[in-house]
């Protein structure tokens, strides 16, 4: 389980430092106008939750395969529920930034939640 932990965290440290330097490309070299400086604290949420989602999830499935499934979509539903709640914050406490701030939100959720489901997808296929 260990190599998992350390192919899922290089994986994820890849994929948040390309995404913070295409930021940082776009953002001040591209459309500087449309600076938005959340964008590296929004990474670094997406970041440490799905870091903390996805080792959780690689313990259930180390020790109780057979429940996996259901607390896999217990665990996705209150991941989503807790991501929505920060945007519902972040729109009532910056409305003036909301289009910048979803755009940015969404492609760091996709994101990363590709690189999550493609890596459970990974860890069920050796389980079974």
């Amino acid at each position: 389980m260990n190599a998992l932990i350390k192919r899922f965290l290089s994986r994820s440290v890849i994929l948040f430092a390309t995404l913070l330097v295409l930021g940082w490309v776009l953002y001040t070299q591209i459309i500087p106008q449309h600076l938005f400086e959340p964008w590296p604290f929004i990474l670094i949420f997406f970041f440490v939750t799905t870091n903390l989602v996805h080792f959780y999830l690689l313990r259930i499935a180390e020790s109780n395969m057979p429940k996996f499934t259901a607390r896999y979509m217990v665990l996705s539903t209150m991941k989503l529920l807790f991501y929505l709640l920060v945007a519902i914050v972040f729109f009532m406490a910056k409305s003036e930034q909301a289009k910048l701030f979803l755009i940015n939100y969404l492609i760091g959720y996709v994101c990363f939640t590709i690189l999550e489901v493609a890596e459970i997808s990974y860890v069920v296929k050796l389980k079974n």
